[in-house]
């Protein structure tokens, strides 16, 4: 039987944007670790990073996860990187302890890497335990990017949260409720100005979100999302709080939220952004809700301000009815590499023949063989540091044998980065994955499929993926 969870961590369902983790082995809990870590003699405008790790507990001290690195100080708002990382701690009394880290990934943005985008970060920690589920961190690491000179140690402060095995209670953890796409319309007044001082460019994004209960009006949301138009290469992750009203069968909202943005052009400063949004919901389904709101985003420390409009699309597991069956997903982690061809480059200087990325997917069944899908990926080979794809659309596994399963799929999403030329940055996909179950909860799969821009004179690469599979059920 695949692993099966009562409640999932907010970031732990994040990774649908770009990190991902499912759980294979016995239920230790997850690790959330949250921090910011200014680089020593910085030589780029990428001057310091935040950090969110979410690690599933493989034994008492060991967890193993997905991390995003963003741009947080400086003026390099739109780097990001983003992998796996696996950490150990060691006790050392019954406040203090050791943390030691490892991380393997890629990215890169705001002009500052130029190169491969492969990023390696190894770090310690002194942590101190501040209630049963809080720990305080004190952090030095040594970071290294290829394709910009960062290649030196870093130091911060940070927050641990452990969930389950010792950390909070099973009544503490928020509930995992909904899952959802958007998109977004954004429009800036007159006289906002981009990275090269010309005007602010109307921006088009789409992306995916997650929602989980905190009370009976209250959700924790989570999202990722990049342009689709008007600012290639633009991306965003954000949280935040959302509080309802239900009125008959309308549901109001207000939503406030905090992240880290950036790339295109967008003069988003050191990258951290703020979002207000008023909406409302209206359910089309049992499960599904049409949302429609008003939305205001603007940079702390840049230029960029903007007002909108965004339409979504939420599906809401509680109201699956009773039954008590679970709701199936899948979770592949592993590397994509695409053939570059023309077209595939802005500019044609860069004469790599394939494009390496790390990438992430979640699925979610929403019948015995359709699912709903969503992937993120980001170079870590080829010269095109930056470049991240983020899309969902849907598939259909097919079992071919004991151990054999067929999937078809098909996806639409935005790109760009690197110097990839994606057409403004509008991209779909199509892909047939072969996977091979090995163990009771995990499977080797491989995939073969193409990446085309929507727009015509993009690129439209041939793609091949590696990776490998978990599937898991959650319960609410």
């Amino acid at each position: 039987m695949p692993y099966v969870s009562r409640r999932l961590s907010p970031a732990a369902l994040a990774l649908a944007a770009g990190l991902g983790l499912g759980g294979a082995a016995q239920a230790q809990g997850f690790d959330i670790e949250t921090g910011l870590e200014a680089i020593s003699n910085p030589t780029t405008l990428i001057e310091g990073l935040h950090r969110l790790y979410v690690g599933r507990r493989i034994t008492p001290h060991v967890s193993v996860g997905g991390s995003v690195y963003s741009a947080a100080l400086g003026d390099a708002g739109g780097a990001f990187f983003w992998g796996f990382e696996g950490v150990a701690r060691v006790p050392l009394s019954e406040r203090f302890g050791l943390s030691f880290a490892g991380f393997i990934g890629g990215g890169g943005g705001a002009s500052q890497v130029v190169g491969d985008g492969l990023m390696l970060r190894a770090a310690a920690s002194l942590d101190y335990r501040l209630t049963a589920a809080w720990d305080l961190q004190a952090s030095a690491s040594w970071i290294r990017i290829d394709g910009a000179p960062i290649d030196g140690p870093a130091y911060g402060l940070g927050l641990r949260y452990r969930i389950g095995g010792g950390g909070t209670p099973g009544g503490g953890v928020p509930e995992f409720d909904a899952i959802g796409a958007v998109v977004t319309q954004m429009v800036s007044p007159g006289g906002t100005l981009n990275r090269s001082a010309g005007a602010q460019a109307d921006v088009s994004i789409a992306g995916a979100r997650v929602f989980f209960d905190l009370g009976p009006n209250t959700q924790f949301t989570f999202g990722s999302a990049g342009a689709a138009r008007g600012a290639q290469g633009y991306m965003e992750i954000t949280g935040g709080l959302r509080q309802r009203v239900s009125v008959g069968r309308l549901s109001f909202f207000a939503e406030g939220s905090a992240g880290f943005a950036g790339g295109g052009l967008v003069d988003t400063g050191a990258g951290l952004i703020l979002r207000g949004s008023l909406g409302v919901a209206v359910p089309v389904t049992r499960t599904l809700d049409v949302e429609l709101a008003a939305v205001a985003t603007g940079a702390v420390s840049g230029e960029y301000r903007s007002a909108g409009l965004s339409l979504g699309l939420t599906h809401h597991l509680n109201r699956q009815g009773p039954g008590g069956a679970g709701q199936r997903w899948a979770y592949t982690g592993g590397i994509e590499i695409q053939r570059t061809g023309a077209g595939y480059f802005v500019v044609p200087g860069n004469t790599a023949a394939y494009t390496a990325m790390q990438y992430s997917s979640f699925d979610y069944f929403v019948g015995q063989r359709l699912y709903v899908t969503g992937t993120a990926a980001t170079a870590v080979g080829g010269g095109v540091a930056g470049f991240a794809v983020g899309m969902f659309g849907l598939g259909y596994e097919i079992p071919i044998g004991e151990r054999w399963h067929l999937s078809l799929e098909g996806q639409l999403g935005a790109a760009g980065g690197g110097g990839v030329n994606t057409a403004g940055g509008l991209v779909a996909g199509l892909r047939a994955e072969v996977d091979y179950r090995v163990g009771q909860n995990w499977r080797l799969s491989a995939g073969l499929g193409q990446l085309r821009a929507v727009s015509s004179g993009g690129f439209s690469p041939l793609t091949l993926t590696l990776g490998v599979k978990i599937p898991f059920v959650t319960h609410r």
